[in-house]
């Protein structure tokens, strides 16, 4: 062990207290002696690091359980072993509703007790390490972690700060790769659920026929091949936060027990008779234009609103430009750490080149990318040539198809705009979507320009 455990033995009959201290001191404990409850509350006070205090509860003046009180009021990390002659059920409901670690009864044999400080150390192992892990876990998904100064992200946090702040159902949307589970883990590891479970679910990626039973759980024989009771991923959520990721993928039908769900929150295993209760957050997302999914009788209206109580609209990489070199120098420190690297930082072609890309896989692109670069790149900089060879090929097609658009020589600015909006139009063999990117503005903009110079689409 890193750290010695230092047991502080408490009991006014000093053959006793002596004897159990030389137990501690041979199996290599840092132990400390007292002959009554005053002076062990002296030297917890003095010392301040004693892990575990073996009193006995019958003591004059301050006895035991008083004693265990007061340790817990100064200290309630100290764990507190009760020892007695007059051991009752009662007395050790008593004690174990007042914080005590264990109980052991006089006359005991030393493996007994040396088991029972041995199992609180172990105990406590496992506590510091779930203490790490939350910790660790609630550090990596910190808004720091989620990178971004552009406008529309600094809407993001917002919305991330406020649903953290509430029990409310979240949607997210947004393309493939723009960071909904991340932001989904934000929201739940900075929100009071942080020490329950997170459990994501693709509903895309699960069977259409074992949707239900795999939510819900089922009862044995419910269906062909239901073995034994499944207690469902409601239930394996309870108290913490479901994340149900491509949302509008889940069947038409498992959608409204679901929208059940949610509202009774309560849930009926496939099979079952009865519903149990389900203390879940539900926090869904996807990739999809919802309002559309609505129309075309894909996903319901009715769920939609009950999960859009915060709606957070993640936006495309291509609309947060401003943003690539914070995320470049996010992932140099991160792969830095991974591959055991001292990459400085990137070029100015590379990061050029990175910023006129158009990224359609968004930051997990982008995230791609960079680990490219630092496995085949062996540099103090990251250099053009080190990047994936699809983007910079990109960019110098789309340099020579953007160039007759900047050559355009009209003489009014209405001719220009005309001239340039025809050009663009060409360049991008009619993909109203590019020909915007092309001009700088945005699809309804294009749709009136186009109407405005009574241009021919075809």
């Amino acid at each position: 062990m890193s750290k010695t455990v230092s047991i502080l033995v408490v009991e006014d009959d000093t053959a006793m207290r002596q004897s159990c201290a030389k137990l501690f001191r041979l199996e290599g404990y840092d132990v400390a002696e007292a002959p009554s409850a005053a002076d062990a509350l002296d030297k917890i006070s003095k010392r301040g690091d004693f892990d575990i205090v073996l009193t006995d509860i019958k003591m004059p003046e301050m006895d035991g359980m008083a004693l265990l009180k007061e340790i817990k009021s100064l200290d309630s990390r100290i764990e507190v072993i009760l020892m007695t002659g007059y051991g009752s059920i009662k007395s050790a409901i008593e004690a174990m509703k007042h914080g005590a670690a264990d109980y052991i009864t006089k006359p005991f044999d030393t493996d007994e007790l040396l088991i029972t400080v041995s199992k609180i150390i172990q105990l406590n192992g496992l506590q510091d390490e779930v203490v790490r892990l939350r910790s660790e876990l609630q550090d990596k998904y910190r808004f720091k972690n989620i990178v971004g100064i552009s406008p529309s992200m600094q809407i993001v946090y917002e919305k991330i700060d406020a649903a953290s702040k509430t029990d409310s159902a979240v949607l997210i949307c947004g393309d493939s790769g723009t960071g909904k589970e991340l932001v989904a883990k934000a929201i739940h590891y900075n929100g009071f659920r942080a020490s329950k479970p997170f459990v994501p679910v693709n509903c895309a990626a699960m069977p259409k026929e074992l949707m239900e039973s795999e939510l819900f759980g089922h009862k044995k024989g419910a269906f062909t091949g239901a073995l034994r009771d499944s207690s469902g991923i409601f239930r394996a959520a309870d108290g913490g936060t479901l994340f149900l990721d491509e949302i509008v993928e889940m069947p038409y039908g498992s959608q409204a027990k679901l929208l059940r769900a949610l509202q009774e929150k309560r849930i009926r295993p496939v099979g079952g008779t009865e519903e149990v209760p389900a203390d879940v957050r539900v926090i869904a997302s996807t990739n999809q234009d919802v309002e559309e999914a609505i129309r075309k009788n894909i996903f319901r209206e009715d769920l939609y609103y009950r999960l859009s109580v915060i709606r957070i609209e993640l936006p495309p990489l291509r609309k947060r430009l401003d943003d690539i070199p914070l995320l470049v120098r996010h992932f140099i420190v991160k792969f830095n750490s991974v591959f055991q690297r001292r990459v400085k930082g990137i070029s100015k072609d590379a990061l050029e080149v990175l910023c006129c890309y158009h990224w359609p896989g968004n930051v997990r692109e982008m995230e791609s990318a960079i680990e490219h670069a630092f496995a085949f790149g062996n540099t103090e900089n990251i250099d053009k040539s080190s990047l994936p060879a699809y983007i910079p090929e990109y960019v110098t097609k789309a340099d020579k198809r953007r160039q007759p658009v900047a050559e355009a020589g009209v003489s009014t600015l209405l001719e220009a705009e005309r001239e340039l909006l025809v050009r663009a139009l060409k360049a991008a063999d009619g993909n109203k979507t590019q020909a915007a990117q092309f001009l700088g503005v945005s699809r309804p903009r294009l749709y009136k320009m186009i109407r405005r110079h009574g241009i021919d689409e075809k």
